[in-house]
């Protein structure tokens, strides 16, 4: 099943905070997504997300989320992302998370392994040979196939595994 962007955000910023990861801007949260994605969808052969990223100057970014997040500039995101429901003549804001704990556990380990690295150092990691970014060739805001995101990670492993 995929969650929405805005759960996985919530989810990756609600346990970014649990894990002192406290520097998690607009570009560092696209990235973590992004890495989120490729890893899911070679572990799982599914999609994380229902949304797809496209190719922008500063590397893979979801244009929705952009918009989003765009408010915040490049300062650390605080608030969660939500909708408002008017139901009944009574507004809700919802804000939604993810509850499975296997997806939990799986971002952590997503934040575990990347989210030590700037949002500078995600971008220019989405730039180099061999990732889904570079490889599809593509003009600024094509998207990005979800085959060569799989690729990428597999180039990711077999990189770590031959280290």
């Amino acid at each position: 099943m995929a969650y929405s962007v805005h759960a996985v955000v919530n989810t990756l910023l609600e346990r970014a905070e649990q894990q002192g990861v406290c520097d998690m801007t607009p570009m560092k949260i696209q990235k973590l997504v992004y890495y989120a994605q490729a890893w899911y969808l070679k572990l799982y052969q599914a999609p994380l997300i229902d949304e797809y990223f496209s190719r922008w100057h500063y590397g893979p970014v979801i244009p929705s989320l952009y918009h989003n997040l765009k408010i915040n500039g490049d300062t650390v995101v605080k608030n969660k992302l939500g909708n408002i429901l008017i139901k009944d003549g009574n507004v809700q804001y919802i804000s939604p998370s993810i509850e499975d704990s296997d997806v939990i556990a799986f971002l952590d380990k997503i934040l575990e392994i990347y989210g030590k690295y700037t949002a500078l150092q995600l971008s220019n990691m989405t730039h180099q040979k061999g990732t889904a970014w570079k490889n599809g060739g593509g003009a600024t805001g094509t998207p990005i196939s979800l085959q060569d995101m799989i690729k990428e990670a597999e180039a990711i492993e077999n990189r770590t595994i031959g280290e």
